[in-house]
């Protein structure tokens, strides 16, 4: 501080500030203090006093002095509290209890910080260390610690520095307004399993879907018991349930249309045959013609459903044998071919088939995300450059064709870069695409550049929708099994895919071997033959 000397002539002063003596009724609150006017999880206000500290006001005064600022704007004038809300607090309560009395009550010492005015990241920052070892400050006092400090227009540096003297890591800080989102019985059961504040943002934004924080919580233990530290059980969870929660709100939407419209709504079928509610595709109007919504409007059994899978709205009639709507002759056909045990296995293979594509899209995404970091490490592993160079080299013409001729826009992806043939057609596409980033490319790092170019020609050539149905490539197989040895946590679907190509494969050896013998067998029975008639050729 200003008044004191330092004894050593290599210590400097830590920051300016002044010795003064308060009143506490003329303080206000610095709007950077880091604890908040707000219930901890046992229900009680953090800013007021515990019953000792209040004692210990009561009979001696606050001995540790506040931390203050001079505040700004309609303030002006006034000195904001950093630190030692709750001192002050008790200090208030202790001169209340003395001016009923007709006491005097004791001003408060404190410290008041000019070289803070106006500095408003450093205030929060300064509140938050001093508050963060105090067992009152919440989580959610935390939370908005970051946000405040995530939103505050200063360079990026000192932002930096300030999250890292609070111990925010920057993913954190930007993570903090959508984790500040959560509910408090939602932040109190994330908290118990101690996720950070990047997976406190992540919940919430599916924290509305139905056992979002078990699908999470399961996902990060089996991360934490793989040593996986890219998070992969973790990011395909939350991209599961991102897809859930998106058609959760597709499908609200559609009904809310419904209901607006006046449209009854009936719950979704897989079938309906056994029920007296009929799809309009099914029925035909009187003189014989498929019904549509806008034929079927005025009829009284009108009504709809959503679509689970695809927030389908789905056309019906509840009552159509009342209604004198006669069958198509494919619905009559199909009531009678689709019974017994032959009906059930074709619903569950649908449901499969809906169920496996959806989930392979899903891991789509995931994989790009992981593909787009592993393009950005700082060097290739031991595995990239084998796979590079064999791909280059024994490229197809379909690949050049399809890849290096047509699509771009993977590859971009992978590198972090827009796609330079993006809306062109075939007449005006950039004839070098990728020149200006191979320019600026060290060669140290030519490996990025060539790795997102392979990385788009296998998830083009052989990840499609169907990669995961009947005969597994064995490239598919080669491409995932390459990714999981990168440390990318392959999805159900993605682990059952490769399980059934190596499945496949070892069939194949198998067979392969097994024809290979019968064939050996047969080249010896010819040469015994052969040899069996030379001497019947050297004696004719």
């Amino acid at each position: 501080m200003s008044t004191t000397t330092a004894v050593c002539p290599d210590a400097v002063e830590g920051f300016t500030g002044r010795f003064v003596w308060v009143d506490p009724h003329d303080l206000v609150v610095d709007p950077y203090n880091h604890r908040k006017n707000r219930a901890d999880q046992d229900g009680e206000d953090t800013t007021q006093p515990d019953p000792e500290l209040q004692a210990s006001v009561d009979e001696l005064g606050v001995l540790t002095p506040l931390v203050l600022r001079p505040q700004e704007g309609e303030r002006e004038g006034k000195l904001g509290i950093i630190f030692g809300q709750r001192r002050n607090n008790a200090a208030l309560a202790a001169a209340n209890k003395a001016k009923a009395m007709k006491k005097p009550y004791r001003l408060v010492p404190a410290i008041v910080r000019d070289d803070l005015a106006g500095v408003d990241d450093a205030a929060l920052t300064v509140s938050f260390i001093e508050n963060k070892h105090r067992r009152q400050a919440t989580v959610r006092d935390d939370i908005e610690a970051a946000r405040q400090l995530s939103l505050m227009t200063i360079p990026k540096a000192r932002k930096i520095r300030n999250a890292r003297a609070m111990g925010f890591k920057p993913a954190e800080l930007g993570a903090a307004s959508k984790a500040a989102r959560l509910s408090d019985k939602s932040l109190a059961e994330a908290i118990e399993e101690d996720f950070n504040l990047v997976e406190l943002a992540e919940f919430q934004e599916v924290e509305g879907v139905e056992d979002a924080l078990w699908t999470l919580k399961r996902a990060k233990t089996r991360d934490q018991r793989e040593d996986n530290t890219k998070r992969g059980h973790w990011k395909h969870a939350l991209a599961d349930l991102r897809a859930e929660k998106e058609l959760n709100d597709k499908r609200a939407e559609r009904a809310a249309e419904l209901t607006a419209a006046e449209v009854t709504v009936v719950d979704w079928r897989w079938y309906w045959s056994d029920t007296t509610t009929r799809p309009l595709t099914d029925l035909l109007t009187d003189d014989g013609q498929p019904h549509t919504p806008q034929t079927h409007q005025t009829c009284p059994g009108h009504a709809a459903c959503v679509a689970p899978s695809d927030a389908e709205v789905i056309w019906l009639c509840a009552a159509w044998h009342r209604h004198g709507h006669p069958l198509t002759a494919d619905a009559a056909t199909k009531d009678t071919s689709q019974a017994g045990p032959d009906k059930e296995a074709a619903k569950a293979e649908r449901r499969l088939v809906i169920a496996n594509n959806k989930a392979w899209r899903q891991a789509r995404e995931v994989r790009a995300d992981f593909i787009k970091d592993l393009c950005q490490q700082p060097e290739a592993s031991m595995r990239v450059w084998p796979l590079v160079l064999s791909m280059i080299t024994g490229t197809s013409y379909a690949y050049e064709n399809y890849i290096s001729r047509k699509r771009t826009d993977l590859t971009a992806r992978f590198l972090g870069v827009e796609d330079p043939n993006e809306g062109n057609n075939q007449w005006t596409r950039v004839g070098d695409p990728f020149g200006t980033v191979i320019a600026r490319t060290s060669p140290g790092r030519v490996w990025r550049v060539l790795l997102a170019h392979v990385a788009a020609a296998y998830e083009v050539e052989h990840m499609d929708d169907a990669a995961w149905r009947n005969h597994i490539n064995v490239q598919t197989v080669a491409w995932l099994t390459f990714l999981q040895t990168e440390g990318y946590a392959l999805s159900t679907v993605e682990a059952e895919t490769v399980a059934k190509g190596r499945a496949q494969q070892e069939e194949q050896d198998e067979e392969a071997r097994h024809d290979d013998e019968q064939e050996q067998g047969e080249d010896a029975e010819d040469n015994e033959d052969e040899q069996e008639n030379e001497p019947l050729t050297a004696a004719a």
